[in-house]
């Protein structure tokens, strides 16, 4: 609890609530940082509209995917979202999100549409829109925190650093991540709580939301290799699986195509703006491993192979540790590796590593650190998408801070694999009797300290 904790003498401010109300905080300031592209201003008609002039979704980095996709994917009419296309050069386009953020957002536009009117004085229908999808993931947010909390056990404060998380101010609401990171930590409650089947359910949800949940079965495979003990872990993969393709079926049945859309733009797209391969081409004038226009088939392949290095370099030394490593260690590796060696790493990707680092490396200078300098890429991308003819920041600029991020995320991942090893003191394995809180319930740990 801390020296310092005054137990039992706190009327109300227990850790929990004091842990919900400072989310709640940084969720305002979330809401504040993107309020600026969710307002509008009246045309001619006095109707309101949205309001981007003078380039304000850089100039106040407030951009987000929420306000420019309520209409171009269709969210703003009535209709399935699977059923909406328009037409690009030679291509038919569809929502190129996995199914159930595409549902997500289909029903959040609904609610917007039908309740619209007790807004439409004070804001465009898009930021209505925005700010009700906001209240949402809000939500979800703080039953996040309140999960976490749970996990993290004995060291509770330290979920402090997911609450006031400077990348929950850029990111909570950039992009549709927050359900996913809910259903993710849900998953690793109910595999704590040894509730195989339904942890399984949640990771084929979080997958079907977006990729990244499916990474924590790779932590539950090495831990089940190690012990022997493949039951609770083939639960959890056949629930994942039988999950994931009954949300996915119907609408693959219903239109194949525009559920390819995911895979199709993953597979074609080339390098994001804060990624090493970006960092290299901006750096050294390089062209990259495929010709100019060409699908990256090559790089695509780079990108594979790599982080499938990454996965198999966790699971070896996860096997090979002299004591049973953490489900938070090869979690937060795994996560690692896929957003250092992957073509895409939208900035608000960050926020998935958050929990699995604070869980794993309960550090808090270095991860404030980490998540402070993380925080920075965003405004900085913003002012180098303006461009140098428009007094935008050079690509120098952009490198720097993405390499001093990417440079702390490799630290941190040197950190956990040295713990793993036992040449850092682990103080979540202290703090609990030598348990991990993710595998285990506080009754263990009683047991385990007598």
């Amino acid at each position: 609890m801390g020296r310092f904790a005054p137990l039992g003498r706190a009327a109300w401010w227990s850790p929990l609530r004091a842990l919900l109300a400072v989310s709640w905080v940084f969720l305002g300031f979330a809401a504040l940082a993107k309020a600026n592209c969710a307002l509008g201003r009246p045309d001619d008609s006095g109707v309101l509209r949205l309001n981007w002039d003078g380039n304000r979704q850089y100039t106040s980095f407030c951009y987000n995917d929420i306000v420019p996709l309520y209409g171009g994917r269709g969210l703003d009419r009535p209709g399935f979202v699977y059923d909406f296309s328009w037409v690009e050069g030679d291509l038919t386009r569809y929502m190129e999100y996995p199914v159930l953020a595409g549902i997500f957002q289909n029903i959040m536009g609904a609610i917007a549409r039908n309740t619209y009117a007790v807004a439409d004085r004070i804001l465009p229908d898009v930021g209505w829109y925005f700010f009700l999808t906001a209240l949402v993931m809000s939500v979800l947010w703080v039953a996040t925190i309140r999960m976490v909390a749970e996990l993290a056990g004995n060291r509770v404060w330290d979920t402090v650093l997911v609450a006031a998380s400077p990348l929950v101010i850029m990111h909570a609401f950039t992009n549709w991540d927050i359900p996913s990171i809910f259903l993710a930590v849900s998953a690793l409650l109910a595999a704590r709580n040894r509730r195989f089947w339904l942890a399984g359910a949640l990771i084929g949800l979080g997958t079907a939301f977006k990729l990244w949940p499916l990474f924590a079965l790779g932590a539950y495979l090495t831990l089940a290799i190690r012990t022997r003990r493949f039951a609770p872990f083939a639960r959890m993969a056949a629930a994942a699986a039988a999950t994931w393709v009954v949300v996915n079926a119907p609408v693959y049945l219903r239109n194949p195509d525009a559920w390819g859309e995911f895979q199709r733009l993953n597979t074609e797209r080339t390098w994001e703006w804060t990624t090493i391969y970006a960092v290299a081409s901006r750096a050294f004038g390089w062209s990259g491993f495929d010709a100019a226009g060409a699908t990256p088939t090559i790089l695509n392949t780079v990108t594979l192979l790599l982080f499938a290095a990454g996965c198999v370099t966790t699971a070896a030394i996860g096997l090979a540790a002299p004591r049973q490593p953490r489900v938070a260690e090869i979690f937060f590796l795994t996560v690692g590796f896929f957003l250092l060696f992957n073509k895409v790493w939208s900035p608000q990707y960050s926020l998935w590593l958050v929990i699995p680092a604070v869980l794993a490396l309960p550090r808090w200078r270095l991860l404030a650190a980490w998540m402070s300098v993380d925080a920075l890429v965003w405004p900085i991308l913003m002012w180098h998408m303006l461009g140098v003819d428009n007094k935008g920041l050079p690509g120098e600029f952009l490198n720097l801070v993405v390499i001093a991020r990417d440079a702390l995320i490799v630290a941190m991942m040197v950190l956990v694999v040295r713990q793993m090893l036992g040449r850092e003191r682990d103080k979540v394995r202290e703090a609990h009797a030598g348990c991990d809180p993710l595998l285990t319930r506080p009754e263990d740990w009683e047991v385990a300290a007598r």
